[in-house]
């Protein structure tokens, strides 16, 4: 069966949802778009021949099943909210939104309304998260007892973020990204792997800073957020991990899980065809010195569980965007729950609020909120 769906927010990040829908066409074709801004809703909508309607239009057509809101976070609940009331399924980008309470909520109404919510990032049905749960699951590092979790992405504000433009010509939203934080945009591509291999996180302690304020946008920002933030997690099974996201320290994404017998290594997990490796744990005397001097390791690519469904190559996105559309679609036909469930989302979203605002919470602080099981069998 194929859905119809529209997509709320023509900014940055509608492109990627558009080029990898293409290869979803099975499953449902997005039948119109909508942004506040009536000039950026044409752009998107010619470059992509899909039609621009009213808000209003979209949420009262019967053949829209799901809205994808992909505005910008601190619109998310408002297009969310309007969504669920006119009965619509709702996706939202991440964050689900820009607090715990908020999400709740959220996902409070979407369950009195009888519909389906879901929420960005979608990494964890990649193929790449696949393999790093499956290496999990086999032992391949043995017991796991750290994790450290990279996501800094170097100082973006020296970058020449001004000329920044995707295909259908909406600029990087960089006040946005300033204002909303780089936690809050980023640490969902780290907790949900995380959350689906080991289970909730019980505890935060974190902190976070604001290590460069002057971001060089014209006009200054009136509300920048921390730019570095560095939690340490618990989770149920005792697990330790720590998470860092910065837009400050040199760009890093690994994902490294350290157990008994080695090292499992996501090396970038925005992307669905990133390798995932093994490196034993060195014991000998003359292992040691090897690594130590000469940075030898003897490591091992996993085999990749699966093939992504969006080809590699030129105009493609590395993550399939539409691929937590497709498993929420999957999931409303056949009357079971979605991977992405509200209370994941809101899970994410109290992790993640607590990170990157420690000073709203106890430390350290202990999370209200659970998670169902997660199944990345593959």
């Amino acid at each position: 069966m194929t859905h119809g769906i529209a997509l709320i927010g023509c900014g940055y990040i509608a492109d990627s949802y558009q080029a990898a829908a293409r290869h979803h066409r099975d499953r449902f074709a997005i039948r119109a778009v909508h942004d506040k801004n009536p000039e950026r809703a044409r752009a998107h909508a010619a470059h992509w021949s899909t039609p621009a309607r009213p808000l209003d239009a979209i949420l009262t057509d019967p053949d829209i099943a799901l809205v994808a809101n992909l505005t910008d976070p601190h619109n998310h609940e408002a297009v969310t909210r309007a969504a669920i009331a006119a009965g619509k399924h709702v996706y939202s980008e991440k964050p689900l939104a820009m607090n715990f309470g908020t999400a709740a909520a959220l996902a409070d109404a979407a369950t009195a309304k009888g519909v389906r919510l879901a929420s960005a990032p979608c990494n964890l049905l990649g193929e790449a998260a696949r393999t790093l749960a499956k290496a999990v699951r086999e032992g391949i590092a043995g017991k796991v007892r750290l994790i450290y979790a990279e996501m800094d992405d170097g100082m973006i504000h020296r970058a020449p973020y001004q000329n920044w433009a995707n295909a259908s010509g909406a600029p990087w939203p960089a006040r946005g990204e300033f204002e909303v934080g780089c936690t809050f945009e980023h640490a969902g591509y780290t907790l949900g792997p995380l959350v689906a291999m080991f289970g909730p996180v019980r505890t935060v302690s974190a902190f976070s800073t604001l290590a460069i304020p002057d971001k060089q946008t014209t006009p200054p920002l009136e509300n920048p957020a921390p730019d570095v933030s560095v939690a340490c997690l618990t989770f149920d099974n005792g697990i330790t991990a720590r998470m860092t996201n910065s837009v400050v320290a040199r760009y890093d994404h690994r994902l490294r899980l350290f157990g008994d017998n080695g090292t499992l290594t996501l090396a970038e997990p925005w992307s669905y065809r990133s390798p995932v490796t093994f490196t034993p744990q060195t014991t000998s005397r003359l292992g040691r010195i090897a690594e130590r001097r000469l940075g030898w390791q003897p490591t091992k690519r996993i085999k990749p569980v699966g093939t992504p469904r969006v080809p590699a190559g030129r105009g493609q996105p590395t993550m399939d965007f539409c691929a937590g559309i497709r498993d929420l679609l999957d999931a409303i036909d056949a009357g079971r729950p979605a991977t992405l469930t509200p209370e994941l989302g809101v899970h994410i979203t109290e992790v993640t609020e607590a990170a990157q605002h420690p000073e709203r919470f106890a430390r350290p602080y202990r999370v209200t909120t659970t998670v169902p099981p997660i199944n990345l069998a593959g």
